[in-house]
């Protein structure tokens, strides 16, 4: 045994200083057991299912068949069938006769409705047939005879019997009726273009199989030879091997007799779109339940990386003793590998004992009522192939799943420390913990990043605490955002946004090794009303009525935006001072670009004003000589006088366009529309795409 994989298994054993890692673990085991068990149970049932069927149909078909390739009919006196009729290993050979039929069935009981009539398969056989088939077996009623002196009988299914009316009294033959071959049809008398013959009754058979019960009528192979007109021909010849025959090689020894005009096929072949349908299903359920033990097997993540914070002392040690990082990642890769073969050993010994219960006892039963079904119990059958792609299954995404966190976590924690460890564990606690800082700065919105990641290129991560889709007014950090903002070098604020009004002193007060810039110094603010926050005592209000703290959104102070984040990164990596001036320099040339495409669009534009939900456009109004007109009253929604007002000021205003931010309700924005027959344009001002933005806007103002 191997250093490594000792260690692993003393791990996996041994009790933890927190026990909530071995609950985890061994609830992990549970999982991965019981979505074993789960696998095994439902294959080897369905195994037993398609014994069921294989028997039914064993019990009606011939264990080889031979049919031609083309054409309906073939002679059976041929050299090549007969020298297969010949060989030792045929025990019992049948011809068969088999076509489509019309029958007509007329009692006293059916007078007054009428003969029933059907179409059938008509299958005539020969006397060695009832030696190949123990068709004593599967009649419900009557007795098996094909012909008594001149009389021919039948044998039909119990679905054909009840669509024909025969209810156990055989005193009435079955009318026959067969077109003539070769033999046009006489339009005048269609009748007279039908061969007519009779067959009695002898027995009922049930095979619980549609094919069979709902369509096929037994006849003597003399009757069907007569109505058909086929003197000698045969459509297929039926074959009962001896016992101590080799199904495959009698096979393949035939094929190799008749050569390619005929179709040689055992008992799965015979009906194989059956036995397909059924694998089908079966590995469908499969790869169902697979999926679900992918699920629970995701729980092993979570006792991993528990471990692997639990065991940073122990990893020291064997650093100090000459431990590599390469035995490390094998001492948690054989852990988190060992978590689901234990579980997969333990639910397939289990799944084991249920189905040899199920097999011994019949613990579980198919109805309440004996004999309604045509199996009492649920059938079971082991395959131990099924066991051993269980098996591979449950070991093969056990891999993968241990070696995600060993590989990536891992790395990360070997170069930097235990920061994405402690990371990943105050998701689970909502604990940050102070640890190395990342070469990472965090800004609140969007349009921010769009700045910074011009500047500082390949240098720093940049990334947004306020996600898509979220207003910064309102919103509430989770304890992974101040986490990733604990980890980071710096912290770019935008100015007044509510999101900093509330959060910025908290961040600020316990994460003093954090460095914070102010990208809105040098802005010249604003006023609009708009909704903000206030921090009191943990306490989030609303502030009316302030400086409009939206300044990215226009040319000016986006140039200020800019020129503040240069000297956030210069002074947090003075060594790439010219790099981060030479992009600073291209962003500059892009946002005067932007600038003066904005102007050749805007300063000719007839209708000057707009109306918006949220007053989010005070800066890009005032550059362009705009107006801008909010439904959102002091932060509030709007009530009903001030939507009168507002429709009132739109009319008189010439007001084309309603623009309504993603992240707000579209009510208001489409009732206002409506009333002043306006567009309503969905706009996106913490898009991180900021020119395009920018222009987007421009352009629904000049339709």
């Amino acid at each position: 045994m191997s250093l490594a994989l000792y260690i692993a298994r003393r791990y996996l054993f041994a009790k933890k200083s927190h026990n909530a890692i071995n609950i985890i673990s061994m609830i992990s085991v549970c999982s991965v057991a019981v979505a074993t068990i789960a696998l095994v149970c439902v294959l080897s049932a369905f195994n037993g299912f398609n014994d069921l069927v294989a028997s039914m149909f064993n019990n009606f078909d011939p264990e080889l068949k031979i049919s031609p390739v083309k054409g309906k009919v073939f002679s059976p006196d041929t050299e090549s069938v007969i020298q297969v009729r010949n060989l030792p290993e045929i025990e019992v050979c049948s011809e068969v006769l088999q076509d489509n039929i019309l029958l007509r069935y007329n009692t006293l009981q059916n007078e007054q409705y009428g003969a029933r009539q059907e179409i059938a398969v008509a299958k005539g056989v020969s006397d060695e047939f009832l030696k190949m088939i123990t068709l004593d077996s599967l009649l419900i009623d009557g007795h098996t005879v094909l012909h008594e002196g001149e009389t021919s009988y039948g044998v039909l299914g119990i679905g054909l019997a009840y669509s024909l009316g025969i209810y156990g009294n055989f005193m009435y033959p079955l009318e026959i009726y067969v077109p003539k071959r070769e033999e046009k049809v006489n339009l005048s008398n269609p009748a007279s273009s039908f061969q007519v013959d009779y067959a009695y009754i002898g027995g009922i058979f049930r095979v619980n199989q549609a094919v069979y019960d709902d369509n096929m009528l037994i006849l003597p192979i003399s009757l069907v030879r007569s109505f058909l007109n086929y003197p000698t021909e045969v459509s297929a010849l039926e074959l009962k091997l001896k016992p101590e025959a080799d199904l495959k090689v009698v096979q393949n020894r035939i094929k190799t007799i008749l050569g390619g005009d005929f179709r040689v096929e055992n008992r799965y072949e015979q009906q194989q779109a059956s036995y397909k349908m059924m694998q089908i299903e079966k590995w469908i359920t499969f790869l169902i339940l697979t999926f679900v033990l992918t699920i629970a097997l995701f729980s092993v993540v979570s006792s991993l990386l528990m471990l692997m914070i639990e065991k940073k002392d122990d990893v020291q040690m064997l650093r100090s003793m000459g431990a590599d990082d390469r035995m490390i990642r094998r001492i948690f890769l054989f852990e988190g590998t060992m978590i689901p073969t234990l579980g997969a050993i333990v639910g397939i010994v289990i799944g084991l004992i249920l189905c040899l219960l199920q097999q011994k006892f019949g613990i579980l039963k198919l109805g309440d009522t004996v004999g309604a079904f045509m199996h009492d119990t649920y059938p079971v059958r082991i395959q131990f192939f099924d066991i051993a792609m269980i098996f591979l299954v449950v070991s093969i995404i056990g891999v993968l799943v241990a070696w995600y966190p060993v590989r990536y976590f891992g790395n990360k924690w070997l170069k930097k420390g235990w920061a994405p460890v402690a990371l990943l564990l105050a998701l689970f606690t909502g604990c940050g913990t102070d640890t190395t800082r990342e070469q990472r700065v965090m800004v609140t919105v969007e349009p921010q990043r769009y700045f910074a990641d011009k500047i500082a290129g390949d240098y720093f991560e940049v990334q947004t605490v306020v996600p898509t889709g979220q207003s910064p007014e309102t919103y509430d950090p989770a304890p992974y955002e101040m986490v990733r903002i604990a980890q980071s070098k710096a912290y770019f604020q935008i100015g007044k946004i509510g999101f900093e009004q509330a959060w910025i002193q908290t961040i600020k007060d316990n994460n003093p090794e954090v460095i914070f810039f102010d990208l809105s110094e040098g802005v010249k603010w604003l006023e609009g009303e708009c909704s903000g926050h206030e921090h009191d005592d943990d306490e989030h209000g609303h502030h009316h009525g302030v400086a409009d703290p939206h300044i990215w959104n226009a040319t000016g102070p986006a140039k200020i935006i800019a020129k503040n984040t240069l000297d956030a990164f210069v002074e947090l990596d003075p060594e790439h001072k010219d790099i981060y001036q030479n992009s600073y320099t291209e962003l500059i040339s892009e946002i005067e670009d932007t600038e003066r495409i904005l102007h050749e669009m805007l300063d000719t534009l007839t209708h000057r004003t707009f109306i918006i939900y949220h007053p989010a456009l005070t800066y890009f109004a005032d550059e362009f000589n705009l107006v801008q007109f909010a439904i959102e009253a002091e932060g509030k929604e709007p009530s009903a006088a001030s939507m009168k007002e507002l429709v009132d000021r739109a009319k008189d205003a010439g007001v084309r366009v309603v623009f309504v931010q993603q992240e707000f309700d579209r009510k208001h924005a489409e009732q206002l529309a409506s009333e002043i027959g306006a567009r309503i344009v969905t706009i996106n001002p913490l898009d991180v795409q900021w020119k395009e933005q920018m222009v987007y806007m421009a352009e629904e103002l000049i339709k």
